[in-house]
């Protein structure tokens, strides 16, 4: 009959691993667990001292921080080591020295160095031999005026007419003509005035009677006014700040009546459209200046 535990008696003659080598496994577990838990142990640490035990702690160095060489070498320059240098190094005059050099003598210009000039009779001869073959002599008279006539002509000479008159015109060579006498006045206001006399002289009656104006003209207003005097200064203040935009219009001045009271419209006249007149009041409203086109009905 066979047994029902044949398997356990198998088993019981197997032999079991040794206990030495399972408990040097879970010894060395253990023991790199607790290395881990260590280190992981000491690094916190550090994180936690580390801005405190960082800081590094400087001393200061002890001496002199640098030091002049006793020899440095080079070249002493020749405005070291003078007396007059002490002045300005230590405030006073230092002491008499064992030697005493005194300051050398001015250096003298050698003759190549010196400017050049010529001798007044060598320039001379010099001027009058490229003058050429002829010889111009200039008669001026300062009492003259520059609007003279042919009387005023320079005089022309040859080379015999020269010679013959040769003491002669080595004066009148060397002799400088005298200047002309300043004229007396300012020229700048005389001229300025003598333009504006001019331009008001040539300048055409601007002023158009508003009751010549027909239906469809086009105009310009730019002010209204309580008089006509008023009304002709502000249009030659107009005039002037814009030079040359008033040349070819002419100036109306038109009375009329609001509540009881009269008072005078400044207007412009010489338009061909209404576009000309737009484009005029442009120019004046970009300058901040009244201008409305204005249609007669």
């Amino acid at each position: 009959m066979a047994s029902i535990f044949y398997e356990d008696e198998a088993r019981a003659g197997d032999s079991a691993p040794p206990v030495s080598v399972q408990w040097l496994i879970k010894a060395s577990g253990a023991a790199v667990s607790l290395a881990l838990m260590a280190g992981i142990g000491w690094w916190g640490y550090q994180l936690a001292v580390r801005d405190v035990a960082g800081v590094p702690v400087v001393r200061a160095v002890e001496g002199p921080m640098r030091i002049a060489p006793d020899d440095p070498g080079g070249r002493q320059a020749e405005y070291q080591g003078l007396a007059v240098n002490a002045v300005a190094e230590d405030g006073a005059a230092g002491g008499a020295g064992e030697r005493i050099i005194l300051a050398p003598d001015p250096v003298e210009l050698a003759r190549e160095d010196t400017p050049a000039t010529a001798p007044a009779s060598e320039g001379a001869s010099a001027d009058a031999g490229q003058a050429g073959g002829q010889v111009t002599r200039v008669a001026f008279d300062p009492d003259d005026s520059l609007a003279g006539g042919g009387d005023d002509a320079p005089e022309t000479r040859d080379d015999d007419d020269a010679a013959a008159g040769g003491p002669e015109d080595a004066a009148g060579l060397s002799a400088s003509p005298r200047p002309r006498a300043r004229p007396e006045g300012d020229l700048v206001a005389r001229n300025a005035a003598d333009a504006i006399a001019r331009r008001f002289a040539s300048a055409p009656q601007t002023d158009v009677d508003p009751a010549t104006l027909t239906a469809g003209t086009r105009l310009v207003q730019v002010g209204a006014f309580d008089d006509p005097e008023t009304a002709r200064q502000e249009w030659e203040r107009l005039a002037d700040r814009f030079e040359g935009l008033f040349d070819d219009h002419r100036r109306v001045i038109q009375q009329a009546r609001s509540g009881g009271s009269a008072f005078y419209r400044l207007r412009v006249h010489g338009f061909e459209d209404e576009a000309e007149a737009r484009r005029f009041c442009s120019v004046l409203l970009a300058e901040n200046a009244p201008c409305i086109p204005v249609l007669i009905r």
